[in-house]
């Protein structure tokens, strides 16, 4: 009975030691480790005419108590409500990272972090991206000291920090402050499907913000969208596009497009602008529309001297390069294919939906050789995994025995002939040349 009675009593005890280790766990930093590149642009004496020189050097992303022995700059992050490695949870060969400077030159709009304002920050922007394009997110880091050094004291009393300069095995504190990600990157879709070209951001308190949507390729530029938070409404919608207004104000940007079209291909710009930081995003949109490819014909019988013409037609692609080859196989392919070069094309042709079509044309003279021959039209365009194929098998009999007697004796009669009047020709000839008796 003691002991029933200890356990009731200790069990609150227990629950609560429990919370206060799960509430430190949420809070622990995990050890998350990135290799980057740090890129900078210098000015020098031939920057006018030569433009800024670029300057990658290595660097590292750490979070928790990891510890680097590499000759590389250390970017550190410190406890924030933003996570960075949540975006990037994947192996580090399919990754890109690439850190820079960020200037507010000329904004001064503070930011607020730890209930103070200040406008002297020093910025910089860690940009990760999947090497395949399945997702790019943009950090904003801020510089913070150490609260025991003597540079932290002196922080309030110093000027402008942007543009000063860090070793190449320095260490710096940062904070993320601010992300805009995208997990559409590069959208490759087909015609007439609806669209959502993704657009995320955080914050790491409240504040107002501003959203835009731009458009652009081939020299076309249009506006989408335009949010202004602060008054909470929309400034501009393009016919077409449709917002997600239910969640605008929780971190969602994204917007739809109904019915692509082929014109509905380009760069789509996503901006999210929290003073005094522009949070953007690039989405490029491809259409891709697979060919129709048919040939004319499936299997073809010739007499053997029979021409022949044999089309195949690629339609309704898109976009326009397309490569389409005919090939000759003999027999079950114990033989390598030989490529036809006597091959014909029609120009392109535009569809109403702005796809296209061709017309390949090969034309032979059947032989006996083409007996048992398969003609293949193989065409290739990027919206392939594996190019399409279309084949057309060719029997070829010979000209029948009775047809090649008949013909052979009329040409032995028609040179017959021809010699019978050419001896005629020549005997009256001769006659005419003897010599008459006086």
């Amino acid at each position: 009975v003691a002991a029933m009675h200890l356990k009731i009593f200790l069990r609150p005890l227990w629950m609560l030691a429990a919370a206060i280790v799960q509430a430190q766990n949420r809070h622990t930093v995990q050890n998350r480790k990135l290799e980057c590149m740090f890129v900078e642009e210098k000015q020098s004496e031939e920057t006018q005419i030569f433009g800024p020189t670029t300057i990658k050097r290595k660097a590292f992303l750490l979070s928790g108590d990891l510890n680097i022995n590499e000759k590389a700059i250390i970017f550190k992050l410190q406890a924030s409500s933003l996570d960075v490695f949540q975006y990037v949870d994947e192996k580090p060969d399919n990754l890109g990272c690439e850190i820079s400077r960020y200037s507010t030159h000329g904004i001064h709009v503070p930011w607020t972090h730890q209930g103070k304002e200040t406008i002297t920050d020093v910025w910089f922007t860690v940009t990760v991206r999947n090497l395949k394009s399945s997702f790019t997110a943009t950090s904003f880091m801020r510089k913070i000291e150490a609260p025991d050094s003597q540079q932290a004291e002196n922080n309030e009393a110093k000027a402008d920090e942007e543009d000063s300069a860090i070793g190449d095995t320095d260490t710096l504190l940062v904070q993320v402050s601010y992300v805009v990600h995208t997990s559409t990157p590069l959208t490759k879709t087909k015609l007439k499907q609806d669209l959502v070209l993704d657009c995320g951001y955080k914050i790491d308190h409240s504040t107002d913000f501003n959203i835009d949507w731009r458009y652009q390729h081939k020299g076309i530029k249009k506006k989408l969208f335009s949010y202004n938070g602060r008054h909470e409404q929309v400034e501009h919608l393009e016919k077409g596009v449709e917002v997600f207004m239910d969640r605008i104000r929780t971190g969602n940007a994204s917007i739809r497009i109904r019915n692509i079209d082929v014109q509905d291909e380009g760069s789509y710009t996503c901006s999210v602008y929290v003073p005094p930081l522009f949070g953007i995003q690039t989405l490029e949109v491809e259409v891709l529309e697979s060919p129709i490819v048919s040939v004319d014909l499936d299997s073809l019988s010739l007499k053997e001297g029979d021409e022949q013409k044999l089309a195949c037609e690629s339609g309704r692609f898109y976009p326009l390069d397309v490569t389409v080859k005919w090939l000759r196989q003999q027999g079950e392919g114990h033989m390598l294919p030989v490529y036809m070069t006597n091959v014909v094309f029609s120009p392109h042709r535009r569809n109403k939906d702005g796809t296209y079509n061709i017309t390949s044309f090969f034309r032979f003279i059947a032989s006996l050789r083409d007996n048992d021959v398969t003609y293949m039209c193989r065409v290739e365009h990027i919206s392939l995994v594996k190019p399409i194929k279309r084949y057309i098998h060719v029997k070829v009999e010979a000209q029948p025995q009775i047809l090649l007697f008949i013909l052979g004796s009329i040409t032995i009669l028609v040179v017959c002939i021809f010699l019978v009047i050419l001896l005629i020709q020549i005997k009256k000839v001769t006659e005419r040349n003897k010599k008459k008796p006086y």
